[in-house]
């Protein structure tokens, strides 16, 4: 009896890893599998091909064309900055059905080569294993933002790629390179400064350099073509505006869903159900009661984040200490991005695609070093994906039950809840935490 109860415990000891091997690959296989479903679906439903083509690129291209035909751009009529501008120039020959399925498909292999680029600026090891492209591409094509980009062929995507490579390059030190990549993917649309910020304030002047080598450049070639005043209202007071004022075009003091910004979200709060209702029947925006309060509040909550991040930020590292300890460097840089909707004032939701390799890098982390974090990091970070990813596509959200709130709308919902942006806070705040917890934990005592 005994040497058969001995056994009987032996076996069952073996059998605990045997029992989480197989969960694992189970596990694998049911996200895989939805992965693939979602991707089909969306592909399916939202695609250049089904008549649904992006107002967007319509319009940027339609004043390419101008541009190209008449030599005027003219400032303040136009959505971003000249860079892309000049990038659609060699197009304005063809006819838009042509750029459009020229620009859709050629994201295909950029995004992937994005994720090679962004796994390896993770992976400790020289060739990064397949359960470490696995997790980036289950994140990345489960995300609703890069599934809306990718439909719309959005240049955030463009951007997305860049950031991911200047985090690939910076990992290989070249930080020169870094700087311009960084400048290149600000200049097409303003967003992605967050990381220059990021750069100057850790005090790489090595990448510093590069952005304003990089810039000097791009200024001089605008110049001939807006002269040195068109030139300083694109690169320096336009970003301003963006970030602070408050007469932008989509930044008046009303209140839309898409507004997925603290900004915003602070004016639903004040505009409340009524507003809400009115907002989903007419789809107009809806003014802000007692909006200088809202905005006060609004630019309170960004002081103190803001005090807070330079507090996070304010020590600098050295070149040598690049590889290792690498990690918490990288968590660093990572928090600068969902801090840009913190500050900005207006957004679109499709612009969470920048947060993108800020989600793969936060969760590859967690993967290599599991005893090093704890239930609280992981289950912050999977509530900060699932608000932020909407991993349910909206159609099939709008097919539930009718609400006694919000009827149908779920999907309107939603984004008038804010949880998206409330998303961004807890992916900020689960970077923060992994950051503490790697330095709090005990080397000899993880996988690291």
């Amino acid at each position: 009896m005994t040497v058969a109860c001995a056994r009987s415990e032996v076996a069952t000891v073996r059998s605990v890893p045997g029992q989480r091997s197989f969960l694992r690959r189970a596990l694998v296989v049911v996200l895989g599998c939805y992965t693939l479903l979602h991707v089909a679906y969306s592909l399916h439903h939202y695609n250049i091909f089904s008549g649904q083509l992006s107002g967007d690129f319509r319009r940027v291209f339609k004043e390419a064309v101008e541009w190209k035909q008449t030599g005027i751009l003219p400032l303040g009529n136009v959505l971003y900055p000249p860079l892309y501008y000049l990038l659609l120039l060699p197009f304005t020959q063809w006819n838009f059905p042509s750029v459009t399925y020229v620009f859709y498909f050629l994201q295909f292999p950029l995004y992937y080569a994005a994720i090679l680029y962004l796994v390896n600026a993770v992976s400790p090891h020289r060739r990064p294993s397949a359960m470490e492209y696995f997790i980036a591409a289950v994140l990345t094509l489960n995300f609703q933002p890069f599934l809306e980009t990718l439909a719309m062929h959005k240049v955030e995507g463009i951007e997305f790629f860049l950031m991911c490579l200047a985090f690939y390059t910076f990992r290989k030190r070249r930080e020169i390179l870094t700087g311009a990549l960084v400048t290149l993917a600000a200049n097409l649309k303003y967003l992605p400064g967050a990381l220059a910020v990021s750069f100057v304030l850790k005090r790489e002047w090595r990448v510093v350099r590069g952005m304003v080598l990089s810039l000097l450049v791009y200024m001089l070639l605008l110049t001939p073509i807006f002269r040195l005043g068109g030139v300083w209202d694109y690169v320096i007071r336009y970003p301003i505006i963006l970030m602070f004022g408050h007469q932008h075009e989509g930044n008046r003091p009303e209140v839309g869903m898409e507004m997925q910004t603290l900004t915003g979200t602070v004016y639903r709060w004040f505009v409340g159900s009524a507003g809400m209702h009115e907002h989903f029947q007419t789809q107009n925006y809806v003014p802000v009661p007692h909006v200088h309060l809202a905005a006060t509040i609004a630019m309170g909550l960004k002081i103190l984040i803001g005090v807070w991040y330079l507090a996070f930020t304010q020590k600098a590292w050295k070149a040598s200490e690049r590889e290792t300890p690498w990690i918490p460097h990288l968590l660093q840089l990572s928090l600068s991005l969902p801090l840009m909707f913190v500050f900005v004032q207006t957004s679109r939701v499709h612009y969470a695609i920048l947060l993108l390799p800020a989600f793969v890098i936060t969760a590859l982390i967690l993967y290599h070093a599991p005893r090093v974090f704890h239930w609280r990091e992981k289950l912050v970070f999977a509530l900060a994906y699932s608000l932020t990813a909407m991993a349910i596509p909206g159609g099939l959200l709008n097919r539930l039950p009718p609400s006694p709130v919000w009827d149908k709308h779920y999907s309107f919902a939603y984004l008038w809840l804010s949880l998206p942006f409330y998303g961004y806070l807890l992916l900020g705040l689960c970077i923060a935490w992994c950051h503490q917890r790697w330095y709090e934990a005990d080397p000899k005592d993880t996988t690291r």
